[in-house]
């Protein structure tokens, strides 16, 4: 990425015609961040009980008619896209292979990009609880703030372990179409068959978890080597995920929720189910469409492009912080009202109200999550899961270096 750099609105950014980017994979990765932190800022209510301890609570409890809209805040299949994409264009980068082992294995360079924000996220959860455990705080709360702010981080274990698998089935995917063919239909029945047992408990659901998301990861991987499908397949999976979504939840007896609601015995997310399989068969027709249809199309030189670049760059500090943030503003708000209880912070969302209450404090979140990522290091220079910042330059992470150009033979299929 040596080429001219144009800055647009403060922050430094590099045209797609002279960087190794690909925007059309930035703004889908910007925007899967912003849906899943504006879904969490919106279904994770932390109430305020009658014995003074917080507790999780759901609007999708007493609100059910919401349940369809989560199946758009839902993003976690773009961002695992994305992860895959940019994860076959650092291999094919010298320098995203600098790390590699002599036997071609390359180790997970986000290991070491990832010690420094999650030791920074540990020590600020310990002291957090440390001064409310000396202030008296319920345990009850204590376990509430804890959960909340570590249950985001087993995405960053799915994704390390797919990153490890990476190099593997980059090798066998870039020896032709007919070998490719071999490898995915197989991984594609696993994965069914191991979500399909999880669900109905012949398997631990941690497996249903990894066999899930590996599958847009590696729709990310294939649409790197061999380009996006043609518009009509790209169409069909769409069409045919939503539709498959729809059968499972209204006739097939699946969670209307894509998402988790406190007291349901079943979960679409937790373990991944047949339904949110459908659903990324859509999202990743989605973006597939996008990948064919957006592809130099995007001017990286307009004003708001620089709100896409500084998502990406502040991807890993997003991810990690809007968790602590939404706890942080709730034991502030606590505090400040004298331990009364605040309308669309402590109080139950048990009605439309609460929603618009809730919304009024939606900007006063951004702002504290913004704030705070001026002031917390979130980036390292070499950390491959996020998009970081390295030589005034935008890198990857989340989609680590969603970069180089595929070469005339991968973009044109043949066999390396």
């Amino acid at each position: 990425m040596n080429g001219p750099q144009t800055t647009v609105n403060g922050p430094q950014t590099e045209p797609a015609a002279t960087s190794q980017r690909e925007p059309v994979v930035d703004l889908i990765r910007a925007l899967a961040v912003v849906g899943v932190v504006a879904g969490h800022w919106w279904v994770t209510a932390v109430v305020l009980t009658d014995d003074g301890v917080l507790q999780t609570a759901s609007p999708l409890t007493d609100m059910s008619w919401l349940s369809p809209l989560t199946w758009l805040a839902q993003t976690l299949g773009l961002l695992f896209f994305a992860a895959g994409f940019a994860a076959a264009r650092s291999s094919s980068n010298p320098a995203g292979r600098a790390g590699a082992r002599p036997g071609g294995l390359r180790t997970p360079g986000g290991i070491r990009g990832l010690r420094g924000p999650l030791t920074g996220l540990a020590g600020g959860l310990t002291v957090a609880l440390a001064v409310g455990y000396l202030a008296g705080a319920p345990t009850g709360s204590l376990v509430t703030v804890a959960t909340l702010t570590v249950s985001p981080l087993w995405f960053l274990v799915v994704l390390l372990v797919l990153r490890a698998v990476s190099g593997p089935l980059l090798r066998g995917l870039r020896q032709g179409p007919e070998r490719t063919l071999v490898i995915v239909t197989p991984l594609v029945t696993a994965t069914l068959t191991v979500v399909t047992a999880a669900d109905v408990g012949h398997l631990p659901p941690v497996l249903a978890v990894f066999a899930a998301w590996l599958m847009p990861f590696l729709a990310g991987l294939l649409i790197t080597e061999y380009g996006p499908p043609p518009a009509r397949c790209a169409v069909g999976l769409l069409v045919g995920g939503v539709a498959v979504l729809t059968v499972l939840t209204v006739v097939g007896g699946y969670p209307a929720s894509a998402v988790g609601v406190p007291g349901q015995i079943r979960s679409n997310l937790n373990p991944p189910s047949l339904a949110t399989l459908a659903l990324v068969a859509a999202q990743v027709g989605a973006a597939a469409l996008a990948v064919r249809w957006l592809r130099g199309r995007i001017d990286t030189t307009v004003r708001w492009w620089s709100v896409v670049a500084a998502v990406n760059r502040h991807a890993l500090g997003v991810y990690l912080w809007h968790q602590p943030v939404l706890v942080g503003l709730t034991v502030a708000a606590l505090w400040l009202a004298g331990g009364t209880a605040v309308a669309g912070v402590h109080t139950a969302p048990e009605h439309p109200g609460w929603l618009v209450d809730r919304a009024v404090y939606l900007p006063v979140l951004a702002v504290a999550l913004i704030t705070l990522l001026r002031i917390v290091p979130t980036r390292r220079p070499g950390c491959t899961l996020l998009p970081g910042l390295t030589a005034g330059r935008p890198v990857e992470v989340i989609a680590v270096r969603d970069s180089d150009p595929p070469s005339r033979r991968r973009a044109t299929g043949r066999a390396r």
